[in-house]
C-alpha cells in the first residue's frame, strides 16, 4: 500500500489522515501528478495506490480541525497557528515531506508537542519553521525593488522557497503597481491584471523579461552615496549597532546591503562636499 500525496499544506494534512487508517502503508510525495507517477514506477509499480491532495479542493481549516481535534494552544508570541507552521516547514530547503507526515501522525492530534516536543527531529521541524519566516522577514527588511512606471522589480536568491511570499507582501503595499520577482529561472508576478496577465502566477523569467523594468536608478545611489559621504561624521558612528542592524549572514539579500554591511566592516571613506558638487556638474 502506497499514499502518494501531493507537497502542499492540505495533501500533508490529507496524507495524514489516511496514514491513521493505514499505518503501515509507504508515504511518497510529489509537486504534481506527473512527477507522481515516475516516482511510483520507480518504487513499486504493481502496489495498490491512494492518491491524494491533488485534485479535490478541500477546506484546509477543516482539516486540520481533524488532524488535531484537541486544538491549538499558543505558547510563546512568535509561533505560528498550525496551518501556518506546516506551509513554512513546506517551504524550507531540507524539508522532507513524508517525514515530516509520520511526524504529524506520530503526535496523535496533540499539536502542541510540534512546538514543545524534546524530540530531536520534532526540534529539527521546529527550527526549519523558524528559519523560514526570518528568511522571509529579512527579504522584506533588506530586499530593495528596482521601481518602473508600472513595474516594481525584484531580484532575489533565498536560501528557502519564499519567493512567492515576498512577491505578494510588495503586490498588497503596491497595489497600483505589477510586482516582479525573479528567483533562479522563475518569477512570480503579482498584480498582473496591470499587465492584463493573471494575479498571480509562476512563469520562467525568459516569458517576462521583456516587462522587467531596467536599473537606471543605480547612477541615482550613487549620486546619494556621495552626497551622504561628504555629510557624514566618522566620530559619530557606532559601529557595535551598526553591526547589528545589518548582520553579516543578511548582507547577501540585495545590493544595497551588501554595501551597507561593507561599510559596516571597511568604514565609510572619506569624501568632501566639493566631490559631491564635482560630480553632480559631471552629471549634468
Amino acid at each position: 500500500m502506497i499514499i502518494l500525496f501531493k507537497a502542499t499544506v492540505p495533501g500533508v494534512l490529507l496524507a495524514c489522515l489516511e496514514l491513521r487508517k493505514r499505518p503501515e502503508a509507504d508515504l511518497i510525495f510529489a509537486c504534481d501528478p506527473g512527477e507522481g507517477e515516475t516516482k511510483l514506477k520507480m518504487t513499486n509499480p504493481t502496489a495498490e495506490v491512494i492518491r491524494v491532495g491533488f485534485n479535490s479542493k478541500v477546506d484546509k481549516q477543516e482539516l486540520v480541525k481533524r488532524v488535531f481535534p484537541d486544538g491549538w494552544h499558543r505558547i510563546t508570541n512568535f509561533d505560528s497557528p498550525p496551518l501556518n507552521y506546516i506551509e513554512l516547514v513546506l517551504r524550507h530547503r531540507k524539508c522532507n515531506p513524508a517525514e515530516f507526515v509520520r511526524l504529524l501522525h506520530g503526535y496523535e492530534g496533540e499539536v502542541d508537542s510540534l512546538y514543545c516536543g524534546k524530540e530531536r527531529l520534532c526540534k529539527r521541524y521546529y527550527r526549519y519553521m523558524r528559519e523560514v519566516k526570518n528568511n522571509y522577514h529579512r527579504l522584506c527588511m533588506f530586499v530593495r525593488p528596482v521601481c518602473g512606471e508600472t513595474v516594481l522589480y525584484a531580484n532575489v536568491t533565498p536560501k528557502n522557497r519564499v519567493s512567492d511570499m515576498l512577491c505578494r507582501w510588495l503586490a498588497v503595499r503596491n497595489p497600483d503597481r505589477a510586482v516582479i520577482v525573479v528567483d533562479g529561472k522563475f518569477a512570480y508576478v503579482c498584480n498582473g491584471e496591470i499587465l492584463k496577465m493573471q494575479h498571480f502566477l509562476k512563469t520562467s523569467v525568459d516569458s517576462i523579461r521583456h516587462l522587467i523594468p531596467s536599473e537606471d536608478s543605480a547612477n541615482l545611489e550613487e549620486f546619494w552615496d556621495t552626497y551622504y559621504k561628504s555629510q557624514m561624521i566618522n566620530n559619530r558612528r557606532n559601529h557595535s549597532l551598526s553591526k547589528r542592524l545589518q548582520p553579516r549572514g543578511d548582507s547577501g539579500y540585495s545590493t544595497m546591503s551588501k554595501k551597507d554591511r561593507y561599510f559596516v566592516e571597511r568604514g565609510i571613506p572619506t569624501s568632501t562636499l566639493l566631490d559631491f558638487v564635482n560630480e553632480k556638474q559631471g552629471g549634468q
